[in-house]
């Protein structure tokens, strides 16, 4: 149904522009993600974000909510979900404001929009849209390695192991950043600042969520799904009978699919985030080269999602430092993620590209290799016969 109008559209938690960032961490406290704004008069002027404050090195609770708005685009009931998919991936927010007649009358999120599109998923299994090998940290991880490890490799949530590698946690960089919030409005920044360098210290352990959601990769995406609707969980750990964590599966990961508009044929490309225009072609056209020269093992069908995220106050001999994220599923059930930063946009995506291409070589040379194998003991059954 993803050319069809939707009619999951869910009330909302709003706070006007003049009220004091602490107010809006308090409802952050409550589990809320996103508070839509608006000015005294009702005019709707963006999002709020738990995630964006998080971001900020500095949280002074006396300013005004105004001060950290992001913009963000409408929808209107009758969008298709399409459509919708792609404006909550490219503003990277959990939901999407839905307007008639110039005003605001509800969101829709991402998971009700998922809900909302099994006849995507069909049949499909975790396996086909997980994220294989996930980088893992353990309980002994200190948080301050912990949020390089995270900036490294751009990844929101990371599975926390313990010394055989069984799953026991997951955390997020924002879990670093949740008790100098739930205590914020009471503190100086000075006190804040204080706070966020003892938390540095500490060890994951201490700011880890130790009851995790999983699943296996055996499990029909739509299970999964509502897993993730029951849980109000943005993330699964995918385990194997053992409790190691051998994929993730996020709702951005499944909000791709549905992102894809239900004429395309072959490969869909899409670039998100900091690529200017000038770039977008040369960008498609790496990604075109790549999975046309592997058509033959990953499939001729599928999709190609480009993230990039520029980092201005970087810089080296005059490039700014960017990380990039390259997620390609085909309609052979095959998942590739690769991810990389360098200083430039291309630097840091062709060494993606690279990561890719590897794992995709590889992956052929072990079906030659099994092959071979097999045709070996062909041979020797034959010789015994003999």
């Amino acid at each position: 149904m993803s050319g069809e109008p939707l009619s999951i559209i869910s009330d909302y938690v709003s706070i006007s522009s003049n009220e004091p960032l602490s107010k809006a961490l308090k409802i952050f406290k409550k589990q809320e993600r996103e508070l839509l704004v608006f000015e005294e008069d009702g005019v709707f002027l963006g999002y709020l974000t738990k995630r964006h404050v998080t971001l900020q090195s500095r949280i002074q609770p006396e300013a005004k909510v105004s001060t950290l708005i992001t913009r963000v685009h409408t929808v209107q009931k009758d969008t298709p979900s399409d459509v919708i998919a792609r404006a909550i991936l490219s503003e990277k927010i959990f939901s999407v404001p839905v307007e008639e007649d110039g005003k605001i009358i509800g969101i829709i999120r991402d998971i009700d929009l998922l809900r909302s599109s099994e006849d995507i998923f069909g049949s499909k299994k975790v396996k086909e849209a997980m994220t294989h090998n996930p980088i893992t940290v353990t309980e002994d991880t200190p948080v301050a390695r912990f949020i390089a490890v995270s900036r490294t490799h751009n990844i929101s949530r990371t599975p926390v192991v313990d010394a055989s590698n069984k799953l026991v946690g997951i955390v997020s960089p924002h879990d670093t950043t949740t008790l100098v919030l739930s205590e914020s409005s009471r503190k100086t920044i000075g006190d804040m600042q204080s706070e966020k360098q003892d938390l540095l210290s500490v060890n994951v352990k201490e700011i880890m969520t130790s009851k995790v959601v999983t699943c296996k990769e055996g499990d029909f995406l739509i299970e999964a799904i509502d897993q993730l609707y029951k849980a109000n969980h943005k993330a699964l750990i995918v385990v194997d009978n053992e409790n190691h964590p051998v994929g993730i599966l996020t709702t951005s990961d499944l909000l791709e699919s549905v992102s894809i508009p239900p004429t395309t044929e072959g490969y869909y490309f899409r670039v998100l985030g900091d690529v200017d225009d000038s770039d977008m072609e040369q960008v498609i056209e790496m990604g075109v080269e790549l999975v046309k020269k592997f058509a033959d093992i990953i499939g001729t069908s599928g999709q190609m999602f480009v993230h990039a995220k520029v980092f201005p106050k970087r810089k080296f001999r005059g490039y700014v430092l960017y990380q990039t994220r390259v997620r390609i599923t085909t309609d052979k059930g095959k998942t590739y993620v690769a991810r990389s930063d360098g200083y430039g946009l291309f630097s840091a995506y062709v060494v993606a590209l690279d990561r890719i291409e590897r794992e995709i070589v590889s992956e052929r040379e072990l079906e030659l290799d099994r092959r071979q194998s097999g045709s070996d003991r062909y041979i020797v059954e034959e010789l015994d016969e003999l």
